[in-house]
């Protein structure tokens, strides 16, 4: 064997030993750094010859030539890394907004029994698909909250009417600011049935009634006198045992068969010979000549006058002397 192939043969000997080349149909191909000389470092991985015709000589050439392609394949793969780490880098996916979920509907009242007159409720908690369930009655017994409310007030023993005869009434009406609240009235037993029809009505239509009290909210020491401060006060009432104005009768409100609506815009009304008005209450004044000119005014065109004379009742608008338009009697 000449020299020169025993040569050749240990290099490619060591170089498959050191796994850095790989012979493929007589070409060696140079895959990874070879040490030669101590500590010096020569990288052959992409260099490749002739295994016919190798030498020394021709061995270093490729390797400087291997590390350039080395170092610059390396740095090309290093580049191009980074860039396809960045162009293949997925994008945070939306958080999707969670759907609002709906408020809901306010509770519809069902009774408005143990709610206080004068409390004012929002449109939202009526149900006025069924308005009659807000039109009640009650007996009223001796020591129950009613009775104690009124016994020596608006109502006395007496020989006219008697405590059974009178029923309590929770009625929803419209008040002036267009707003639901909660009316109440004591009743004669014999038109209860009037009454709730008639103001049901009234309520659905949105017609409107400025307060629904007891007389007893505004006693005065006597029924004359209390009267007198419930219509200041504009308030709707009907029961109060006592004589009719004006007269030692005893009055139908004595009897739970008057009721007085609006009374401020409807005021009770004398005349004298030559014409002239007279009337006690002065928040009454714009009401008293012009009666067909103004909200909240009962004339023969309103509706809640419709509505009594249709059920059989009187008027006290069309009385001749005196007029009194708030009031509706059977």
């Amino acid at each position: 064997m000449s020299e020169k192939r025993k040569r050749r043969e240990n290099i490619i000997t060591a170089l498959l030993i050191a796994g850095m080349c790989i012979v493929v149909g007589g070409t060696i191909i140079f895959v990874i750094k070879y040490s030669r000389g101590g500590d010096e470092n020569k990288l052959l991985s992409a260099g490749m010859t002739e295994a016919t015709d190798v030498s020394l000589e021709s061995m270093t050439d490729v390797v400087s030539t291997s590390s350039v392609i080395s170092e610059t394949t390396a740095s090309g793969t290093s580049e191009t890394t980074e860039e396809t780490t960045t162009e293949t880098t997925p994008e945070p996916t939306p958080t999707e907004e969670p759907t609002p979920t709906p408020e809901p509907e306010p509770e519809k009242l069902t009774s408005i029994r143990n709610l206080s007159a004068g409390t004012v409720l929002s449109r939202d908690e009526i149900d006025t698909d069924n308005l009659s369930q807000y039109f009640t009655s009650e007996e009223i017994e001796e020591g129950d909250s009613v009775y104690n409310r009124i016994y020596g007030q608006s109502y006395v023993d007496n020989d006219n009417i008697d405590l059974s005869d009178l029923r309590y009434l929770k009625m929803l009406h419209v008040n002036f600011d267009g707003d639901y609240q909660v009316g109440e009235m004591i009743v004669n037993e014999l038109v209860v049935s009037d009454v709730l029809d008639i103001f049901e009505t009234l309520c659905a239509e949105g017609y409107e009634i400025y307060s629904m009290y007891l007389i007893d909210d505004f006693w005065a020491g006597d029924p004359d006198d209390s009267d007198w401060y419930s219509i200041e006060a504009n308030n709707t009432s009907c029961f109060c045992y006592r004589t009719a104005t004006g007269s030692g009768n005893l009055s139908k409100h004595a009897l739970g068969r008057a009721i007085d609506i609006n009374p401020q815009q409807n005021p009770y009304v004398t005349y004298d010979s030559d014409g002239d008005a007279n009337y006690s209450h002065d928040n009454a004044s714009d009401y008293v000549y012009d009666r067909y000119d103004g909200d909240h005014m009962i004339t023969t065109d309103d509706r809640a006058y419709e509505l009594f004379i249709n059920y059989g009742w009187t008027w006290g608008g069309n009385w001749s002397s005196p007029k009194d338009y708030q009031h509706f009697q059977m």
